[in-house]
């Protein structure tokens, strides 16, 4: 995702330059026909001229087309600059080929250096511009040499375009940065939401293992009690049968200890199961389950979530619970991470036997949506009790709406 998102802005950014490129080399163009009836130049130059601009213009083009290694990036620069004083030697009178070609340069910097570097290659431009003379012979045509009030103009030019394009450069550099910045957080935020499900998930697993242990543990003690005293009993039992006729006193006293023994098991089995009755297995109910999910995201995220219950029944079964948990798991990862949404609103709602879900946000939507992991386990898990899921964006943000078919009293 990252490196797709990467390549997408690096895209963006060819097809700007590329495009102001092409615009200079058209502006450079227009002068030339422009300017053309007024040379004193024999036509061969003009062929000539047009030439180089074209071998410029491939050069250009290079960029796009191949990558460029830095070993090479200097040799097309130098070669670029031949080509400038080439070009604009004959029209020391006329900046503004010189300007467009230079801007060339930066902008093709913009791609080819860092900020550092293409700091450096403006002002050494900028240098250039300003020793560089136009005077003397050329093609047999003197040469007029340009005024200072010209090279001043073009100088001035050049330092507004060197220093847009460092602040161009620097803004895609700063617009990457804080994509990727961005990208890492919710990766991060997905992270957590995660653990966050894995440890409560974990958490409840422990403590329902912590209360069967001790249901076993006091079923135990009840079938150890009644064991003892059923045993006791039996035998005494056993035993007045025998002193009926023979020793009646003896009698009353063994009745007496089986009825102290009874007292004691009857007292010690009703302890257990009150014990017991205390440690029914924990029942989350669905309306709670929901609240802690959405409790969790909140404080991980810092997304604002709003629930509306309606009538929806306080107690599901597990599957169905398990699935809604799911459900709203994905919808508000996928509201933040794809969406970047501030605000996430909930509403259910239980009619004709089927539990109805929207789940709303106000993020930036989806040009074109793809079904992908999140949508399809959403569809699956929906589908395996017959459910449906419909999405899309509204004029807030997108929308989730899931309908689950599920008998109250099925």
């Amino acid at each position: 995702m990252r490196s797709t998102v990467l390549e997408i802005n690096q895209t963006v950014k060819k097809w700007i330059i590329f495009s102001m490129i092409m615009f200079c080399y058209l502006a450079i163009t227009s002068l030339f026909i422009f300017h053309s009836r007024g040379f004193l130049y024999p036509r061969s130059w003009v062929y000539q001229f047009l030439a180089i601009l074209t071998l410029n213009l491939i050069s250009s083009l290079l960029i796009f087309i191949v990558t460029v290694k830095n070993a090479y990036i200097v040799y097309l620069l130098i070669f670029q600059i031949s080509c400038t004083y080439i070009m604009t030697k004959p029209f020391s009178q006329i900046i503004w080929f010189e300007f467009f070609l230079i801007m060339i340069m930066f902008l093709e910097g913009i791609l080819l250096l860092s900020t550092m570097e293409i700091t450096f290659f403006t002002i050494f431009v900028t240098l250039l511009t300003l020793v560089t003379n136009h005077n003397g012979f050329f093609w047999g045509v003197e040469v007029a040499q340009r005024t200072w009030d010209l090279k001043g103009s073009l100088i001035f030019l050049t330092l507004i375009s060197s220093g847009l394009s460092i602040i161009i450069k620097s803004t895609f550099d700063e617009v990457l940065r804080n994509r990727e910045i961005i990208g890492n957080q919710k990766r991060i935020i997905q992270k957590l939401s995660e653990a966050n499900y894995g440890l409560q998930e974990y958490a409840n697993l422990a403590e329902e293992k912590s209360i069967i242990n001790e249901r076993l543990k006091i079923t135990r003690e009840i079938h150890d009690t009644v064991g003892y005293t059923m045993t006791n009993l039996l035998m005494m039992l056993e035993a007045s049968t025998d002193l009926i006729k023979t020793d009646p006193v003896k009698l009353e006293k063994l009745l007496h200890q089986s009825l102290g023994i009874i007292k004691k098991g009857h007292e010690d089995i009703r302890q257990d199961l009150r014990i017991l009755r205390n440690t029914e297995m924990k029942e989350s109910g669905s309306i709670k389950s929901i609240l802690n999910i959405t409790s969790l995201f909140r404080e991980a995220t810092g997304v604002n979530i709003s629930v509306e219950y309606g009538n929806l029944p306080r107690h599901l079964d597990s599957h169905i619970d398990h699935i809604i948990y799911r459900f709203l798991q994905e919808g508000m990862t996928n509201a933040l991470t794809h969406g970047n949404a501030k605000n996430i609103d909930m509403q259910f709602r239980y009619d004709n036997n089927v539990i109805h879900i929207i789940l709303e946000d106000d993020g930036c939507g989806s040009l074109e949506i793809e079904q992908g992991i999140g949508l399809n386990g959403m569809t699956e898990r929906l589908a395996e009790v017959s459910g449906e899921l419909t999405y899309g964006n509204t004029y807030l943000g997108f929308s989730l709406n899931a309908k689950i078919p599920w008998d109250e009293h099925g």
